[in-house]
């Protein structure tokens, strides 16, 4: 069975759960409550643990890990289910091994609604270690028939699920991050929730309003995000969104869901606890100090070719002075130099010796290539390529394949961009190239009539296309 993981904290294992921390092995735990079925509840139980704290041996193949991860949930001193699930991970060489590796698993659950006790061991069967983690869980009833919002989820991504996964839930993919911690690193705060048991009518389906915000531990808001008006989709709906809350103090935080049926005024609230860490500027300056160096001979291998297409690549973030400077250099010591420099003044995070803002650039630019690219140019040239590495990853994203008085097109909202701004995205050609028709963001094209472009006109009413009538 495959396992998950991604670019994440170098100080994972802090934070609000530290205190229920035991043994080696540090592991993040957190649970959700989810509408159930047949008395009992849907319990999804998320883990998460660092790669290199885990011992790789050399084997044929390359280097292995073998691990386990056992969860016992018990009540009144009565162990009532237990699971164990391994794990193998296979690794061409040590130096894949990250200190921010995160792997990550989830456990599914039926429970009835009560308080549970929860045990999990994670054990490495290379190096005779483990790791345990006890959790509280207290399971809410949710399946009875008045409107109800089940626990938030807060993910380190979601993503429209493509293929399976065990993070899959209602057509998205959602990558848990159990520890509830954020920092440059890891900037954005995600979050997933349901509602159920709403009334409804296909007659008159009515609306809901999201509200959205951070709240200090004394309970006053210091960030509030855009309402969300949305058509109820039937008896139930996801709550999904995306934030960057690197700007708020290093601190506990806690985000507040408010749903509020416009139909009936009902209102449902939820809250959960995060926190936000920033490091102190003497770590700042000692890492940053020493990422320079590496950087320095990361690049002297580069011949002149790879460093000018790098920069090539990175054109989108480079000012009109940097592409000067760039290409008015006369040698390839200068331009890794230069390089080097470029990518350490945009690190996002200096405190760790891995320059996670180039990591998730050229992550972004590999997903461009991938699901961007067409027959005339590569992902990461197109439109939908270049607002992706521009602005990063948008907060929504609403898609619309073919209809039939439609045109293909794809909606982009960036909730951080002047308070919330959104690209339109058009397969204008049928060839599968969306180009950029209008975007709210005041840098970007505005063409407000954007809607009457994507309109399919009757064939009759269509003007011949010159470019690929044959010649008579």
């Amino acid at each position: 069975m495959k396992f998950f993981y991604i670019f994440a904290a170098m100080l994972l294992g802090t934070g609000q759960l530290m205190n229920a921390q035991t043994h080696f092995i540090p592991i993040n735990a957190d649970y959700a409550v989810f509408n159930g079925s047949d008395g009992k509840e849907y319990v999804e139980v998320y883990i998460s643990f660092r790669q290199n704290a885990l011992r790789y041996v050399l084997e044929d193949s390359g280097y292995v890990a073998n691990f386990s991860a056992l969860l016992e949930v018990s009540q009144n001193e009565t162990t009532l289910l237990r699971r164990e699930q391994p794990f193998i991970s296979h690794i061409d060489s040590l130096e894949a091994v990250y200190v921010g590796n995160e792997f990550r698993h989830v456990f599914a659950l039926q429970l009835t609604p009560g308080n549970y006790e929860t045990k999990i061991t994670l054990r490495d069967a290379n190096a005779a270690r483990q790791g345990e983690f006890f959790l509280t869980m207290n399971v809410g009833e949710l399946s009875n028939s008045e409107p109800v919002m089940s626990d938030i989820e807060f993910a380190a991504n979601i993503s429209r699920a493509a293929g399976e996964s065990k993070f899959n839930k209602n057509g998205l993919q959602v990558v848990p991050n159990p520890s509830g911690m954020y920092h440059v690193s890891m900037p954005m705060l995600y979050y997933y929730a349901e509602v159920h048991n709403l009334p409804y009518s296909p007659e008159a389906p009515g609306n809901y309003t999201l509200e959205s915000y951070i709240t200090d531990k004394n309970g006053a808001v210091v960030k509030r995000f855009p309402d969300k008006t949305n058509p109820k989709p039937g008896t139930s709906t996801v709550l999904i969104g995306g934030s960057n809350v690197v700007t708020l103090n290093s601190d506990v935080h806690f985000l507040n869901l408010r749903f509020t049926d416009n139909q009936t005024g009902q209102t449902l609230e939820k809250r959960k606890r995060f926190t936000l860490y920033k490091p102190s500027q003497e770590d700042v300056d000692q890492i940053s100090s020493m990422t320079s160096r590496l950087m320095t001979a990361y690049y002297a291998k580069f011949s002149e070719k790879e460093l000018d297409e790098e920069f090539d690549k990175a054109r989108y973030l480079a000012s009109k002075e940097e592409k000067e400077i760039y290409k008015n250099l006369g040698n390839i010591t200068g331009k890794a130099e230069f390089l080097s420099d470029f990518w350490r003044r945009r690190d996002r995070d200096p405190a760790t010796p891995q320059n996670e803002y180039k990591a998730d650039y050229f992550q972004l630019l590999e997903f461009a290539d991938t699901h961007f690219t067409n027959k005339i140019k590569p992902g990461w040239k197109s439109d939908r390529g270049r607002i992706l590495l521009t602005y990063g990853r948008p907060s929504e994203i609403e898609r619309s394949p073919m209809e039939t008085s439609k045109k293909p097109h794809e909606i982009w909202v960036y909730n951080e961009l002047e308070g919330g701004s959104m690209f339109v995205f058009c397969d204008m050609k049928g060839f599968g190239e969306f180009e950029l028709l209008h975007s709210t963001y005041r840098k970007e094209l505005s063409q407000p009539d954007w809607e009457r472009l994507i309109e399919v006109q009757d064939d009759a009413l269509r003007r011949p296309d010159f470019s690929t009538t044959p010649p008579n």
